[in-house]
């Protein structure tokens, strides 16, 4: 039998340290039942991640990765900007709807230690560049309200997030023609309302 290489076991580990924080909590599993969930030694999990904390933050550092190049997949420049915003939007629910244990981990990474929350803050907001070029041309615009862009980032996508996490948990169900409303929704909570003076 093949042994995973060094990546493998390293990966095997970030895809066992998700799924128990989605079942578990972050101080509900020990580092011996992670190793077990990924099958390797305990000790094998110190050669890649000095401590817990080290591990989460690599875990939640991929995750943004993921969830920007999932966000941004078809950014189409041409569009309108309302267009752009509701296809990210689109874009979102779909990630976390077919992310499963990152969605229900999601509340686990909002309880981070300050110090790493306030570190990764920085390098998340690079990954989501068109996101703050949209809102800042909707500002010059004067499309989009003039508010800081974690407001306008808090009002316009955490809502999915946790619509998101309450379908799988199956206490409400989403279809197709209420997730356009609710884009539209989400959209007037951003938008000053000129363009639909304009037109």
């Amino acid at each position: 039998m093949t042994q995973p290489s060094p990546k493998d076991k390293q990966e095997l580990i970030l895809q066992a340290t998700l799924e128990m924080l989605s079942s578990n909590g972050f101080h509900g599993f020990s580092m011996k039942q992670l190793a077990n969930r990924a099958g390797v030694a305990t000790g094998t999990i110190y050669l890649y991640f000095k401590d817990r904390e080290a591990l989460i933050a690599e875990l939640h550092s991929r995750i943004i990765e993921a969830f920007a190049e999932a966000a941004f997949a078809d950014h189409d420049g041409a569009l309108s900007l309302k267009q752009r915003y509701q296809r990210i939007c689109a874009n979102i629910w779909h990630f976390c709807i077919n992310n499963r244990a990152i969605t229900l981990s999601k509340a686990q990474f909002d309880h981070l230690p300050t110090e790493i929350l306030r570190s990764q803050r920085q390098a998340a907001w690079q990954q989501f560049q068109p996101l703050r070029d949209l809102f800042a041309e909707g500002r010059r615009q004067k499309l989009i309200k003039d508010l800081p862009d974690d407001v306008l980032g808090s009002l316009s996508f955490e809502p999915y997030m946790y619509m998101a996490s309450q379908q799988l948990l199956g206490v409400i169900q989403v279809d197709q023609t209420q997730l356009n409303q609710i884009m539209d929704a989400s959209w007037d909570a951003i938008a000053t309302g000129a363009e639909q003076v304009r037109n």
